[in-house]
């Protein structure tokens, strides 16, 4: 919203009719309408005020690092007024905030009081005093980062430094307080630097300045990569994460140097040429990544964002999934408690096998390993597994025939109320393959898979008739408020797991109170769903978590 400038002023119209008669009535209307004006002008302003204070996230610490910094994480502990609603309206919902703040003393309108109190208390800094010497600077934004520093890196392994900022509102009185930290915890490998509305901490002070040097110069928060990862990832979130391009050349070049034997002295793994072939090439690649969590709609939200890789056309290593699950998994029955999805790309095998021997394992096993395979199911490779898996393959839990008495009884997948739904395939071909599979693997005779063509070119299977039928159907449940609140988006989905919290009559809260776990159930029965989705849309990749509450 524009403000109005300061010479858009309201002038009395260029023509005065002859007759004077009510000129005094004409100067108070001119005058109300100067004041309303005036008025419209102040409201204007103090509207696009409350917006901002509404929507608005604010300067981020991003603006004191520089562009070429490796990786960042921030808090921001003083969000835009909406995250503030949408993170309270959350929070209370559940008994165990409110007994947590009350424990902790947690101070909800500035949560950085409760912070300090509970790190001064842990310091030789009890004599610091909040309110006299913490609360007149210290804003509520905060980072932690690794920017490169060839000189004295003290994180040797990435050739880089770690940073923390800090927003202030005076950086001669941050400076001030920083003295009086430092002097009272005896500290003197600390170092900062205050300027502007940041204060950089570091191990020395010229660290510290060269970070808001380089930052004036160039900062992270005007650098390409950031921004759009940052905005894929649906912007400033309550937590941040980003992780540059050259976080992936700095560790190309650790693996070339002694991290790696360390890594595999670790774990135990003999780290090979292949392997480090397979991190180089990753490296390559690596065009960044970003990580956002906020709450949004009555919970919470995590948006990761990365680079997508499609296809083997132009070098890279083939995807195996396609964007069909979330169509596929919309289609399922309405009374869906739980959804596991994943599309295929055609190749789907050869790119498996592909990525195998990418990885580093040698052709010659990976044929040895089919082979076996082979030998174990009696399946004919790759062709009956395109059958089972067509271009895309649903798992569904029926949430009104599966409680917890069901799943705590079942010996296996027979007993479940379960079914796969398949694309692009075949309901024959599928029965032929399944009853192969049954013989091969010594099933008893009583064990048998319903198998039940669908619409669309579909083929659902399971141990259960009705639910096999009910699946084949074209089904609602993408139109449903409680998946449409944990998976908004279904183009374009190549995987995507779906859990109806209050399915089964509310089965996690029963599982807790069986348990033996009152307090644990009252604080998981306001959670209503949860959405794992990965889209890809052109050549971002994003990974979408949402876990939501009921009102």
């Amino acid at each position: 919203m524009t403000q109005p400038s300061g010479d858009q002023q309201a002038y009395p119209p260029p023509y005065e009719p002859p007759h004077r008669g009510p000129r005094r009535r004409r100067a108070r209307t001119a005058v109300v309408l100067g004041a309303a004006g005036v008025l419209g002008v102040v409201a204007i302003g103090g509207g696009a005020a409350a917006y901002q204070a509404y929507y608005a996230t604010g300067d981020q610490p991003s603006q004191a690092l520089p562009a070429d910094t490796l990786a960042y994480l921030s808090v921001d502990l003083d969000p835009s007024g909406r995250q503030k609603l949408e993170a309270l309206e959350v929070l209370e919902r559940f008994p165990g905030f409110g007994e947590f703040s009350d424990e902790v003393g947690l101070d909800r309108d500035d949560v950085r009081r409760t912070l300090f109190d509970q790190i001064v208390d842990a310091t030789p800094c009890a004599d610091l005093d909040f309110d006299d010497d913490i609360d007149p600077w210290l804003g509520g934004r905060f980072a932690a980062a690794v920017v490169p520093d060839d000189t004295s890196p003290n994180v040797p392994e990435l050739g880089g430094d770690v940073v923390f900022v800090a927003e202030v509102s005076d950086a001669a009185a941050a400076s001030d307080g920083m003295e009086r930290i430092a002097d009272c915890g005896g500290e003197d490998e600390v170092g900062w630097a205050a300027e502007g509305s940041w204060l950089v901490v570091s191990d020395t002070s010229d660290a510290a300045e060269r970070v808001l040097d380089g930052a004036a110069e160039a900062s992270l928060a005007d650098d390409a990569a950031y921004g759009r990862w940052t905005d894929a990832a649906g912007g400033a979130g309550i937590l941040n994460v980003f992780v540059g391009s050259g976080a992936a050349d700095q560790l190309v070049e650790a693996l070339d140097g002694d991290l790696d034997d360390a890594i595999g002295d670790e774990l135990g793994l003999a780290i090979g040429e292949a392997d480090r072939e397979a991190v180089r090439t990753a490296a390559e690649d690596f065009e960044g990544a970003a990580l956002a969590a906020r709450f949004a709609d009555g919970g919470l939200e995590v948006v990761g964002a990365t680079q997508a890789r499609l296809g083997a056309e132009d070098g890279e290593r083939p995807a195996l999934t396609a964007g069909t699950a979330g169509d596929l998994a919309a289609s399922l029955p309405d009374t869906t408690g739980a959804a596991l999805a994943v599309g295929l790309v055609p190749y789907w095998y050869e790119a498996l096998l592909a990525n195998l021997v990418d990885g580093g394992l040698a052709s010659e096993d990976v044929e040895a390993g089919v082979a076996a395979v082979e030998d174990e199911t009696g399946l004919r490779l790759p062709d009956d597994l395109r059958t089972l898996l067509g271009e895309g393959v649903a798992l569904a839990v029926d949430g009104e025939r599966a409680d917890l008495d069901t799943l705590e009884g079942s010996e296996g997948p027979q007993d479940l109320p379960l079914a796969a739904k398949v694309l692009g395939t075949d309901a024959d071909e599928v029965r032929d393959v399944l009853d192969d599979l049954l013989e091969a693997s010594g099933a008893p005779d009583e064990v048998d898979v319903a198998v039940e063509g669908g619409d669309g070119g579909s083929v659902a299977l399971g141990f259960d008739d009705d639910v096999v039928a009910d699946v084949a159907e074209e089904g609602g449940l993408g139109g449903t408020d409680v998946f449409e609140d944990v998976v908004p988006e279904t183009d374009d989905v190549h995987a995507l797991l779906f859990l109806d919290l209050r399915a089964g009559d509310g089965w996690l809260e029963d599982l807790a109170r069986d348990l033996g776990d009152d307090e644990l159930a009252d604080n998981v029965a306001p959670l209503s769903a949860v959405g794992l989705s990965v889209r890809v849309d052109d050549d971002v990749a994003r990974t979408v978590l949402r876990i939501t509450t009921d009102d």
